[in-house]
């Protein structure tokens, strides 16, 4: 878990050539942050804390103690993004899955299991560079490949103390793995022969966290929402024949509050606010590496009285700003996004739903001194609800 592998990213994303990975901000540090939220979260510009309703979203684990039948969700996000430097434009995409929850109601409360995504660290980038060998000209042509993810699987329990007040706990493990592979082939004189040349590594990442979290409802018209997720080092254990070494990694507590208010029948504001300070990994990474605190926020509006074909849809705007932990090349990285999309309720029996969809459309940018990164996001979510 070297942190030298971002330098050797961002030369070889020189090239304008597709890139197999997301963002370009992935190959940064321990990666790019991914949110595990789903489609509504998403159009709403939230952090996934303080909207109305029940959820399986693990920043929000006191949300699930709303569920009243057995449910589950599923959450789909591919992007497109383009980075450019230095007059050089590069083109990514990729598609993650960031979770997958389910929910049953069970001791008078809800238990939860939530597989989630953290931190992806996918890419992939070729360039050719002239070289001299043996008084010869060369072509050399350097590929790095690297397919990583955290993850995490947590199990949870959420329950009402009052009528319109819950908390919930959720208790998780990390998992995941980082490959790298770099390879260079040389080309050039007949008379001219050169092995190629590969350096790989693999470790494996295991850790565990504890989020906790109170939701409640005001005067009937406001939702409020917090949470707190606390973790133990993350360590990266690096397998036998892998020439760097082990790693460990100081996570931040991350601190979130959120609330929704109706202003008006049908439509509701929402804004969520989250914090972690990850200043202390910059001691656990190479080459002076920097990692920074991060502050995110956001607010949406929700027309909730949409219908299509006589079916619920609720049209949904937002707009958010985060900090990204990780410096690229020295410079502060943030992001920030412009969001909408809708849903649509497809099957409900009485004042419950028991399938919906929710689907999100994000426009964002990236920045990081004079690395720019516009991109393209969508994000499906499926719920179902049954017996």
């Amino acid at each position: 878990m070297r942190y030298r592998a971002l330098a050797l990213a961002l030369a070889l994303s020189a090239s304008a050539q597709p890139l197999a990975a997301q963002s370009l901000f992935g190959s940064v540090g321990l990666g790019l942050p991914v949110d595990a939220v789903d489609g509504r979260a998403r159009a709403l510009g939230n952090l996934g804390i303080g909207l109305s309703g029940a959820a399986l979203l693990p920043s929000n684990p006191a949300a699930a103690a709303r569920a009243v039948l057995p449910n589950g969700v599923l959450v789909a996000q591919p992007s497109w993004a383009d980075a450019s430097s230095g007059g050089e434009t590069n083109y990514f995409k990729g598609t993650r899955f960031p979770l997958l929850a389910a929910a049953y109601p069970v001791f008078g409360g809800v238990a939860t299991i939530h597989f989630t995504s953290h931190l992806d660290q996918d890419f992939a980038g070729v360039r050719e560079v002239g070289l001299t060998l043996g008084g010869q000209p060369v072509v050399a042509r350097d590929s790095f490949f690297q397919d990583g993810t955290l993850s995490s699987m947590n199990v949870g329990f959420a329950r009402r103390i009052s009528g319109e007040t819950s908390v919930g706990l959720t208790v998780g493990r990390y998992t995941g793995t980082v490959d790298r592979a770099l390879t260079r082939t040389i080309s050039g004189s007949d008379s001219t022969v050169v092995q190629p040349y590969l350096s790989t590594g693999s470790w494996s990442y295991s850790g565990y966290l504890v989020t906790a979290g109170v939701a409640t409802r005001l005067l009937e018209l406001v939702e409020v929402g917090a949470s707190a997720t606390w973790s133990t080092e993350l360590d990266a254990e690096a397998s036998s024949d892998t020439a760097g070494g082990d790693g460990s990694y100081n996570l931040p507590l991350q601190l979130r509050l959120g609330a929704s208010a109706d202003l008006a029948p049908g439509l509701a504001l929402s804004a969520s606010v989250a914090r972690a300070d990850w200043s202390s990994v910059s001691d656990d990474l190479n080459s002076g590496a920097e990692a920074n605190g991060v502050l995110a926020y956001g607010v949406g509006l929700e027309l909730s009285q949409a219908r299509v074909f006589g079916r619920a849809a609720p049209i949904r705007l937002g707009w958010r700003r985060s900090d990204l932990p990780f410096a690229s090349a020295g410079e502060d990285a943030s992001e920030r996004i412009f969001a909408g999309g809708f849903g649509l309720v497809l099957a409900q029996g009485g004042e419950v739903v028991l399938a919906n969809v929710d689907l999100a459309l994000e426009r964002g940018r990236r920045v990081a001194g004079s690395l720019t990164e516009n991109f393209w996001r969508a994000t499906l979510s499926v719920k179902a609800a049954g017996l």
